[in-house]
């Protein structure tokens, strides 16, 4: 017959509580995840209050839930449709403009963990289309992960 210890029950124990409470956390993500897909252009709660707008002039490459910038070690995650809601921004005419009326637009930046060995002229290049696009647009820029970097 085999002889399990104390310390290899306690083990056993916490094993089995963080393979637990890990599936639960998992579990817990994908539903939340799985609600925010449904519609996240098609809402934005505004700073205002809980009013919620419909944005269905959103480029088809960017989603309300998307990360638009990350604070300290990641913890605060500013996402689009805050930052929409910060410009009270609101589709006129099938374009989406913020309270002066000046059409949004969105920039990515290129990011990199270990960065190419042209990446000054990347760096350059998208700067200068970037200072093209604030000249006539209300520009919101994907920052990077801190994460990748």
């Amino acid at each position: 017959m085999l002889k399990v210890s104390d310390a290899q029950k306690f083990f056993l124990s916490v094993c089995i509580f963080l393979l637990v409470s890990s599936l639960a956390l998992a579990q817990r993500e994908s539903t939340q995840g799985s609600s925010a897909a449904r519609a996240p252009a098609e809402r934005l709660e505004g700073t205002a209050g809980s009013r919620r707008q419909n944005f269905s002039c959103l480029p088809k490459d960017v989603r309300a839930d998307e990360i638009v910038s990350y604070g300290l070690k990641g913890k605060r995650k500013i996402t689009v449709e805050k930052e929409l809601g910060e410009i009270k921004a609101r589709c006129r005419n099938g374009k989406l403009v913020d309270a002066k009326g000046r059409e949004v637009r969105f920039f990515r930046r290129s990011c990199w963990g270990n960065p190419p060995p042209d990446y000054l002229e990347i760096q350059k290049r998208e700067n200068e289309e970037l200072d093209k696009l604030k000249r006539r647009y209300t520009v919101i820029v994907f920052g990077c992960n801190p994460m990748i970097q």
